[in-house]
């Protein structure tokens, strides 16, 4: 069985974590603060399909350069990943397989660049889970992930199987993965609704649920999704056709009370992923090129409710 370590023990770490430890590997989730506590006391308190176990996974503030792992899994908010990438300093010229769950499209390639020698794939995971008083619940659809390398690493045998073996163990614990060969797309096509929908919302102090319901909201959302598509676009970034539709389709299904975790995090002056998604889009438009009027005036609504916009 492979060594892994899950940098970050939140809801999407502490699952994987428990799922992977389930399955007969050796796991060390890495925390900090009141949740390492609370990891090392009870261990991960998992709720799915109704029911709630206990997993006792290892846990600890660092990993142990003397004992590296194989694979490490970074399950961070977006905006912790450099103290993230911190904390892997010591295994800088060690040769693992780095996933990065994040949202927004950046964090593989900061990962990268701070860790040359490790294989990274971006990673989209589907499923819903929230950490709720302690306890880390998975509700809705299975989990599954989509993983693969933003940079060109097809003429690397050894990558190719670093990444298998992180797919088989992920399948083995219960997680479906599918591998891709470039996962830009994929890691685009999610920020298209998230860094759009996250911001708009919060915007006209709407719930995600109702945005649709409101024209001018509604008008600014698609306007901004395309300024979005238009970037990825001028980047090289192929999105599947109607991703626009689609995401409006799947908006439109929200019950009314949905919000997103960027809008909550805003709404209550926590540290947020603002920077790595609402924020990122004229950034990303200067690269490319191409002026973001909508994402603009979206923008100067946010400060205007005085919302913390870091």
């Amino acid at each position: 069985m492979s060594r892994l370590a899950i940098v970050g023990a939140g809801a999407i770490g502490s699952f994987l974590g428990a799922r992977l430890h389930e399955a007969g590997h050796e796991v060390l989730l890495i925390a900090r603060g009141t949740r390492l506590e609370a990891l090392g006391g009870a261990g991960v308190l998992l709720s799915e399909g109704g029911t709630e176990r206990q997993v006792r996974v290892p846990v600890s503030a660092a990993c142990d350069p003397a004992v590296p792992p194989d694979h490490v899994i970074l399950a961070t908010k977006t905006f912790q990943l450099e103290s993230a990438l911190a904390l892997l300093e010591p295994l800088r010229e060690n040769r693992f397989t780095l996933l990065t769950v994040q949202n927004g499209v950046e964090a593989p390639g900061i990962a990268q660049a701070a860790l040359p020698r490790a294989v990274v794939l971006g990673a989209r995971m589907h499923g819903f889970f929230e950490l709720d008083g302690g306890i880390v619940r998975h509700t809705g659809v299975p989990a599954t992930l989509l993983a693969g390398p933003v940079a060109d690493r097809t003429t690397d045998p050894a990558a190719e199987q670093a990444a298998a073996s992180l797919a088989a163990h992920l399948d083995g614990a219960g997680v479906p993965t599918t591998l891709v060969d470039d996962m830009r797309p994929a890691l685009w096509d999610k920020f298209l609704m998230a860094a759009t929908i996250g911001g708009v919302a919060p915007a006209f102090g709407l719930k995600v649920g109702q945005v649709l319901g409101h024209p001018q909201a509604s008008a600014m959302l698609r306007v901004a999704m395309e300024e979005v598509a238009g970037i990825a676009a001028a980047l090289g970034i192929a999105l599947p056709p109607g991703c626009i539709a689609e995401k409006l389709d799947f908006i439109d299904r929200f019950p009314p009370d949905v919000t997103s975790s960027l809008q909550r995090d805003l709404e209550a002056a926590r540290p947020s992923e603002y920077a790595q998604l609402t924020g990122a889009i004229p950034r990303f438009g200067q690269r490319a090129g191409l002026p973001t009027p909508a994402t603009d005036a979206i923008i100067a609504m946010l400060h205007a409710r005085g919302l913390m916009l870091s």
